[in-house]
């Protein structure tokens, strides 16, 4: 196996594992979301939502992130 071949199989690899893993980061993100805005009334909840304002926030960038990357690796094609 030539340098060429084992970098396009990293590649590969790489891009397997990341369509596989975005959307699962993508579902389990969504599920917190909800939890964390439909369990607010929880005492626990409330409070840490009130010490941390932007986390809502910080979950859907990060959720869009992994969209994208989860697109972006779908559409990479090695020929």
């Amino acid at each position: 196996m030539n340098l060429r071949d084992a970098i396009e199989q990293l590649f590969t690899d790489v891009r397997d594992v990341a369509q596989l893993v975005a959307p699962l980061a993508a579902v389990i993100g969504f599920v917190g979301l909800g939890v964390m805005y439909l369990s607010s009334s929880w005492p626990i909840l409330g409070d840490w939502r009130k010490d941390n304002p932007k986390a809502a926030s910080t979950v859907v960038v990060g959720l869009l992130f992994l969209l994208l990357a989860g697109s972006v690796t779908t559409l990479i094609t090695f020929a």
